[in-house]
């Protein structure tokens, strides 16, 4: 039978012949040729085949280069990636967007390849987003007093005016102290220094060495052997001038009314019990001389509290150490920044002001960080202000015939009465699309001369399709409108 590859492919079939012949008359002429000749013959007929194979390769390779890779258009619109700005179509371009292939993604808080609304961890602090009270910051996780700094940070976690490096419960806002160490704060324990002594009965509460003091002296009549205690026992215990140990009877008259301040008023009929200058109806601490306010009302009088009006910052970083509503003000005016409408005083009012905080600038129109002033391209279109008819406008920056409307909204944008889409030239002013002069003949005798028609034809078919066009783009305009808010919604 005749071989089918001679059929298919003759030339290849011609090409073996010729190789055959070839290396019959070689083999002629090498039949005194050693084994090592053989064996080089048998290399150079690998390295034959190999040529071959890899000639194949090369028109292989040579085809795929033909047909070439398609384009990428991630968002479909007509742009391919390479030169789009924003792949995605998400309104963020790609130079600060970190998902730039996905319109439902555009920040990667961690870094960690996951973008937010996919990760479950943001800021990948190891605390899931619904239990981080600051998912976006890998520093803080928690704020037990909601106020605007993470337990971290803050120095008073539970907001009791007690700093926490002084507070033995600082995630307990109704308990700051535990004198005996009982796990039970002051406030909630009954007997505070644990020396089996109610509070109430106690002339030294918080000192487990003590209890009584007849004369009220500030000086204990006993201290408990081997109990260590910077308070100095009292060796006149009535107070008469006659130490104890010579006192044959101490005159301590129990039912004597207590006098705090030892003036010789009783406090019952002391105006000033503590006599530090501030009537008691004015002073929160009647019997405590070291303080009189305690403007936040928490547990701790100004003198020692550290956070006066409770507002989360301490006074010495507070600019209103008394107003809880306000700690900062920006321009020194007196009015906090929470309740002043121009916080850098720069006669731009905050809510207009792109910088409130920074009095030398104020305008920002494409939000990139830089002031108008210094932007040389004002609205982000890629076109300097120098060169942009429009430097406020980033959908249009030039206007061929100066009549208000850019080029990319004007039908006509050289102003010269042809719609640009039948106008060969338009952006140079011209009825490129009419007879030129030479072309028109006087009309022969005997026929009727339309004079001027021709060309006012032409006009009213000009405006005609101008009419028309505007239509049509008005309606394809609003179409993809609905287009795109249907989309919107589906994808919502």
């Amino acid at each position: 039978e005749d071989d089918p590859s001679e059929e298919d492919y003759p030339g290849e079939c011609e090409d073996t012949d010729s190789h055959e012949d070839e290396n019959s008359s070689d083999s002629s002429s090498s039949d005194s040729s050693s084994s090592d000749s053989s064996s080089s013959d048998s290399s150079s007929s690998d390295s034959s085949s190999s040529s071959g194979s890899g000639n194949g390769n090369g028109n292989s390779g040579s085809g795929n280069g033909g047909s070439g890779q398609a384009p990428t258009d991630t968002d479909g619109d007509g742009i391919d990636d390479a030169a789009d700005d924003d792949d995605d179509g998400d309104g963020v371009k790609d130079i600060d967007d970190d998902c730039p292939l996905d319109s439902n993604e555009t920040v990667d808080t961690d870094g960690d390849g996951l973008c937010n609304n996919s990760d479950f961890d943001d800021d990948g602090d190891g605390v899931n987003d619904d239990q981080d009270a600051f998912p976006l910051d890998p520093s803080e996780q928690s704020n037990f007093d909601g106020d605007a700094r993470g337990d971290n940070l803050d120095e008073d976690d539970d907001n009791d005016g007690v700093p926490d490096t002084m507070d033995d419960f600082p995630l307990n806002a109704s308990e700051q102290f535990d004198t005996d160490s009982d796990g039970i704060g002051d406030n909630t324990d009954d007997d505070d220094d644990n020396d089996g002594v109610k509070d109430d009965q106690d002339a030294f509460r918080y000192d487990p060495c003590a209890d009584t003091d007849s004369d009220m002296d500030g000086k204990p009549d006993v201290i408990r052997a081997g109990c260590s205690t910077n308070l100095v026992e009292d060796m006149d215990d009535d107070n008469d001038g006659i130490s104890d140990a010579s006192d044959d009877q101490l005159d301590i008259d129990q039912n004597a009314a207590p006098d705090f301040d030892r003036d010789g008023i009783p406090d019952i009929e002391d105006d000033d019990d503590d006599n530090d200058g501030t009537p008691d109806v004015s002073d929160a601490f009647p019997f405590n001389q070291s303080e009189r306010s305690n403007f936040d009302g928490d547990f701790m009088g100004d003198f020692y509290d550290p956070d006066d009006d409770n507002d989360g910052i301490n006074d010495v970083d507070d600019m209103f150490p008394f107003d809880a509503s306000e700690w900062k003000d920006s321009d020194r005016d007196g009015i906090g920044d929470n309740a002043d409408l121009d916080d850098d005083n720069d006669m731009i009012p905050d809510d207009e002001d792109d910088f409130p905080l920074d009095s030398g600038r104020n305008s920002d129109f494409d939000n990139d960080g830089i002031d108008d002033r210094l932007d040389f391209d004002d609205d982000g279109d890629g076109v300097v202000d120098a060169f942009d008819a429009f430097p406020l406008n980033p959908t249009e920056w030039e206007d061929t015939d100066g009549d208000g409307i850019g080029n990319n909204r004007d039908n006509d944008d050289d102003g010269d009465g042809f719609i640009d889409l039948i106008d060969r030239n338009p952006n140079e002013s011209g009825t490129s699309e009419s007879v030129p002069p030479s072309q028109y003949s006087e009309p022969a005798s005997g026929t009727v001369s339309l004079g001027g028609l021709p060309l006012i034809f032409i006009l009213l078919f000009s405006s005609a399709i101008t009419f028309g066009y505007g239509i049509v783009r008005s309606r394809t305009k609003s179409h993809l409108e609905n287009t795109k808010m249907e989309a919107i919604n589906d994808e919502s």
